[in-house]
């Protein structure tokens, strides 16, 4: 069951944030990082997929200093207000916010104090971020954005981070991409997986972008990094 609980950061803040045990604990924990749309149900469907997998699962909200609680859709009025709501977040802030769920859900009963961050579009960016910064015992970046625009902190990150990309991607087109692989060479821990048929998104069940196939790829390469990672 999906609960509410309060996350203390660094700074001082009061930040929410949706906690779910796994069936049987104590148990490793997953800090799920939400895209630029916020508390989705999209998220939630996270909190269920590693719950499932035995996996405790706790997603903080980002947004918590700008728009407490916000959720927008993906589409008309809601596009434009989550990419407004996004531009005021800052992100090496936010950085320090993972850090500090980190720390809540590894200091649960629920969890054994081993912790991966896996984040989603602005969430795969702070993902990227967190390996640099925070001490976690893997991250995952699934269709992040803007990580281009961060390559100063590549030589930071040692491993382990796995990171998703769609070939379709607007957001991280080809040659993208190969700036970032370049920055940050693949080995040492650091995995690439690439969907070349799919877009942006490309895991949002219920939404055009999609792609069955290419999200049952990316979750067996995530699970498998993950439980590796863990052993």
């Amino acid at each position: 069951m999906i609960g509410d609980v309060c996350i203390r950061t660094a700074d001082g803040a009061d930040m929410g944030a949706l906690f779910s045990p796994a069936s049987a604990g104590p148990a490793p924990g997953i800090v799920v990082l939400h895209e630029i749309f916020g508390r989705t149900d999209f998220l939630r469907t996270r909190l269920d997929l590693f719950n499932a997998r035995g996996y405790a699962a706790m997603a903080p909200d980002l947004y918590h200093r700008i728009s407490p609680g916000a959720a927008f859709d993906y589409s008309g009025e809601d596009w434009t207000r989550a990419f407004a709501v996004r531009n005021r977040l800052d992100d090496d802030l936010a950085v320090d916010d993972v850090g500090a769920s980190i720390a809540a859900l590894r200091g649960r009963p629920e969890c054994n104090g081993k912790i991966v961050v896996v984040g989603y579009c602005l969430g795969g960016l702070l993902a990227y971020l967190s390996a640099a910064r925070n001490k976690a015992e893997a991250n995952v970046c699934v269709h992040g954005v803007r990580l281009e625009q961060r390559l100063d902190v590549a030589k930071a990150i040692n491993g382990p981070l796995q990171i998703h990309f769609a070939g379709r991607d607007k957001w991280a087109p080809p040659e993208i991409v190969g700036r970032i692989k370049a920055a940050l060479p693949e080995g040492g821990g650091i995995e690439y997986v690439d969907h070349p048929g799919a877009d942006h998104g490309f895991t949002r069940e219920g939404q055009p972008v999609f792609d069955p196939i290419a999200t049952a790829q990316a979750h067996t390469a995530m699970f498998e990094f993950i439980h590796r990672t863990l052993s």
